[in-house]
Formats: C-alpha cells, sequence, structure tokens
C-alpha cells in the first residue's frame, strides 16, 4: 500500500511538473491538444486544464452569441471577456496583443484600455512587448489571475456534472 501511494505521489509531482511547464507555455500558444490529453483526468469528476479551457471558451462564444442576438448594449462586463478570452483564446492559437484583447470585450477600443489597466493594476494580467516588434505587447493571464480563473472554471466545471446527473460534460468535440 505504501508502495502504491509512494507511486501516486509521483504521478502527481509529474502531473503538477507537467502542468506548470503547460502553464509557462500556454501565453505563447504552444501547447498542443496532444500534451493536454497526456494529463488525462486527476480524478474522477475532476476537469484536465483541457476541459477548463474548453468551458472557458464555450462561456465566451455563449456571451458573443448572445451579443448577436440581443444587441451588445443590453450586457457589459469588459473585463470577464477580456479574461475568459486570455484564458481561453491561446489554446486556440490566437496571439493576444493589445488591440486583439481589446476587439475580444466587444467595446471601444478607449473602453478596452481602461479595463486593460485596472486588471493590470490589479495583478490579473501581464503585459510584456513582442518578440519582434518592441512597438507592441502581448497580453497574458499573469499566475494570480490564472490561478483565479482556474478555480472558478473547476467550480463551474463541478457544478455542471453535478447538475447534469452525470459524468463530466465531453467538451472535446468542441474546437
Amino acid at each position: 500500500m505504501l508502495e502504491a501511494l509512494a507511486n501516486a505521489t509521483n504521478r502527481e509531482d509529474d502531473r503538477d511538473d507537467i502542468l506548470l511547464r503547460i502553464n509557462l507555455r500556454l501565453s505563447g500558444g504552444e501547447v498542443s491538444d496532444l500534451q493536454i490529453a497526456q494529463l488525462g483526468p486527476k480524478e474522477e469528476g475532476k476537469p484536465t486544464p483541457k476541459d477548463l479551457m474548453s468551458l472557458a471558451g464555450s462561456i465566451y462564444d455563449a456571451r458573443r452569441a448572445r451579443d448577436r442576438m440581443m444587441g451588445e448594449t443590453f450586457f457589459g462586463e469588459p473585463a470577464w471577456d477580456m479574461l475568459l478570452a486570455l484564458y481561453a483564446q491561446p489554446a486556440r492559437g490566437l496571439p493576444m496583443a493589445v488591440t486583439t484583447l481589446n476587439q475580444c470585450a466587444g467595446v471601444p477600443p478607449s473602453t478596452a484600455l481602461r479595463w486593460q489597466k485596472l486588471l493590470l493594476r490589479h495583478g490579473l494580467i501581464d503585459r510584456s512587448p513582442k518578440l519582434f516588434d518592441g512597438r507592441s505587447q502581448i497580453v497574458r493571464l499573469s499566475d494570480h489571475g490564472r490561478a483565479l480563473m482556474d478555480a472558478y472554471l473547476t467550480r463551474r466545471f463541478s457544478a455542471e456534472s453535478r447538475s447534469s446527473g452525470a459524468a463530466a460534460p465531453d467538451r472535446r468535440a468542441r474546437k
């Protein structure tokens, strides 16, 4: 039994190392579906990183669909839209320049920039110069921002799993 516990601990340590490497590479959009799939589910009912990214993307897409159907004037949470986009979009292969993030929020550029400054001031996002073009910047979730998003999405994923009365929702079919 002690050997099984030691092996499980080593697998958890390995998984944590892999997660750390994936999180470090997420900002560059360098993580492949295969690498995320290698993690597999941690435990029964616990979402994988891919599940969480897919959930964030689904929430973001649903918000855009709602805006298209009902009009953008009725709803407005640019900061939330930005956090969802930063969480989900790198997995879709989209670089997140400041202007790209502004467009994801669906508000005028000046409003989006004010919200970005607020998120930056609260430590939820980081900005850094683009690698080959120092005139523009790349935006990513900070470690603190990613941890908060992970916690929220994990809770939401678990709530959806419980409400469906079945195993965790299969979000892998969504691209």
